[in-house]
């Protein structure tokens, strides 16, 4: 079986939906879905896309933890590491 290296922004994210900075902080205050379940919303500039990605992490109120990075990040085996991203 042929291990991953990393997702390629050609392959895999162009299937992904994006959200602006706005879109993110809305989803990330509705009651609904549970507070503070996106991180990394800083990070976002107000006129990128973003895309969400799973992490490992999870929390009680809210349950699986997600990260938002701006679209045109490569998602590398440092950035896996460093959000600690499911793959």
């Amino acid at each position: 079986m042929k291990s991953r290296q990393y997702i390629s922004k050609n392959q895999e994210q162009r299937n992904m939906s994006t959200y602006t900075k706005a879109k993110l902080l809305e989803m990330n205050a509705d009651r609904r879905l549970g507070f503070n379940w996106i991180k990394n919303i800083e990070n976002i500039r107000e006129t990128e896309q973003a895309i969400l990605y799973s992490t490992g992490d999870a929390g009680l109120s809210c349950g699986r933890l997600y990260v938002a990075l701006p679209a045109s990040t490569a998602i590398t085996p440092d950035v896996i590491k460093k959000y600690n991203i499911w793959i």
